[in-house]
């Protein structure tokens, strides 16, 4: 397991659109059963983009997910994960980032489960390689 993506506290995740160009977002990553994982909405477009082509890179980036100079690609095949798995990805994402957690997630799954809205939470797991 590389341990620059050990370490990282953004890590810029790209995944191909229909059309073959990459899109990329910055997540929060945690190692995860030989690979690494990360937590998003169910309905999230990088769910679908998975979904259709599961090949993706990982790469250590900032929050904005601009990669930093001369961070090492890594090349993966991503899955998303289904149902005790999310909840195993949510923990290992609290306990790493449990202060952003705590200020920025928990509020907003709150806030949502109060106005009805909360779609799910749904997990990507990449296989580096």
């Amino acid at each position: 397991m590389p341990a620059d993506l050990d370490t990282a506290k953004y890590v810029s995740f790209v995944s191909m659109k229909k059309d073959g160009t990459p899109a990329a977002t910055a997540v929060w990553l945690v190692p995860f059963e030989g690979g690494y994982a990360f937590t998003t909405d169910a309905d999230a477009w990088k769910v679908k983009r998975v979904r259709r082509n599961p090949d993706v890179t990982l790469a250590v980036s900032d929050v904005r997910g601009k990669v930093q100079p001369g961070a090492t690609v890594h090349t993966g095949r991503a899955e998303v994960l289904e149902g005790d798995a999310i909840r195993r990805v949510e923990r290992a994402i609290r306990r790493k980032y449990w202060l952003g957690y705590t200020v920025l997630i928990a509020p907003s799954n709150l806030w949502q489960r109060l106005r009805g809205k909360r779609q799910g939470t749904g997990a990507i797991k990449v296989t580096i390689g």
